[in-house]
């Protein structure tokens, strides 16, 4: 399943950084615009076992395709990691902060979408 390698690849580091990143670029390329198959481009790479996750998320919020008036393009990318466990939860405070500039962000323009993660 093409997702399933693609899951599997957003996370390789050291000798297979070179195929993770041609990965990313393949997938985001055959998506060919497809918003839903854009939306897994996002998710997985917020989603990703790696050590600098959290700055590749903030490099993807400037990223053309995201848009913070999209619900699901946010949920992709945003609420995939802040489920992201290991990167959220970092002792610096640095996922904390991010999450909250995002959902204070969020709430200005789609208060429905900011309010699922802050909900208990």
């Amino acid at each position: 399943d093409k997702l399933a390698a693609f899951n599997i690849l957003a996370s390789m580091s050291g000798e297979g950084e070179s195929a993770r990143e041609e990965a990313i670029r393949k997938f985001y390329d055959e998506a060919e615009g497809d918003s839903l198959v854009l939306d897994k481009w996002f998710a997985v790479q917020a989603d990703a076992d790696l050590p600098d996750v959290l700055e590749r998320v903030e490099k993807l919020v400037n990223h053309p395709d995201f848009n913070l008036t999209t619900p699901n393009r946010c949920r992709a990318l945003i609420l995939t990691f802040s489920a992201n466990a290991a990167p959220f939860h970092d002792e610096s405070g640095k996922g904390y902060k991010f999450i909250g500039d995002m959902l204070e962000k969020l709430d200005k323009v789609n208060s429905k979408v900011a309010a699922p993660p802050t909900a208990s």
